[in-house]
């Protein structure tokens, strides 16, 4: 990942998107679980082969619950340029923890 990729925010719509998606559809919860640059091509954020996605890569993804609860927290987060700095995650029960609000 090169440093400019790097300093870059997620698109606010594709956050909403994403966020909208992970807490309503299982079809898209089901590919983001197995295969998350697909899934996150599917609303039009194309990741680079180099990036690592390390905040995608869960052992059992959180409930649509858990990150309906998180959606502001998540919002920011993926929306500022500290989201390519700070690793959090997806996983379930960890999802506020690891942004910070545990």
């Amino acid at each position: 990942m090169t440093s400019n990729q790097a300093s870059q925010p997620m698109d606010p719509a594709v956050v909403d998107e994403l966020l909208d998606r992970l807490s309503s559809d299982d079809g898209f919860r089901d590919l983001f679980a197995t295969d998350p640059r697909a899934a996150l091509a599917q609303i039009g954020h194309v990741v680079p082969a180099d990036d690592p996605l390390l905040c995608a890569q869960t052992t059992v993804l959180a409930s649509k619950e858990e990150l309906a609860a998180a959606r502001e927290a998540l919002r920011e987060h993926l929306t500022s340029a500290v989201t390519m700095t700070v690793i959090f995650n997806f996983e379930a029960g960890k999802v506020e923890q690891s942004l910070g609000k545990n």
